[in-house]
């Protein structure tokens, strides 16, 4: 038995205490985990192991987002366990389908600029122009973390 089966399984075992709905294993390194949220809604993650016995996760569902290596078992599940806890808890939020939406667009603002600029000649004012407009967004979210009170995790 190789060491990435051993520690799939150890992960197997970990994400379904948590709740898995489903874990689903493709080859022998990679997993796409399932959890199901009160409200129905999905939150999906998949993850690799490398060669190395390192974690590469990425949350898949409502919205991609890249989380980033992980060193061990216990690193991945902590991670998922936090993100689920967030997930679980901003679920009761009135404003919550608007927070998905909002966050698949800035998905879909990603991959808008990668089609841009991979297949159009973009000129330096526009690119300028752009990367002002984006910088003054992320300068805007920064400012609102400063004056929004923090959610409680449960």
């Amino acid at each position: 038995m190789n060491q990435n089966s051993v520690s799939g399984d150890i992960v197997d075992l970990s994400l379904g205490q948590l709740g898995a709905t489903q874990i689903t294993k493709l080859r022998s390194n990679m997993y796409i985990v399932d959890f199901q949220l009160e409200n129905g809604m999905l939150i999906s993650y998949v993850f690799n192991i490398t060669k190395h016995d390192k974690y590469f996760l990425q949350r898949m569902r409502p919205y991609a987002m890249v989380q980033g290596k992980y060193a061990d078992t216990k690193e991945i599940t902590d991670f998922i366990r936090k993100d689920l806890g967030q997930f679980r808890t901003a679920e009761h939020s009135s404003n919550f389908e608007k927070f998905v939406d909002t966050s698949q667009k800035s998905v879909q603002l990603a991959q808008a600029l990668e089609e841009l600029f991979l297949n159009y000649n973009v000129d330096k004012a526009t690119l300028e122009e752009t990367n002002a407009t984006l910088t003054r967004l992320l300068w805007h979210l920064e400012e609102l973390k400063k004056q929004l009170p923090p959610v409680e995790c449960k």
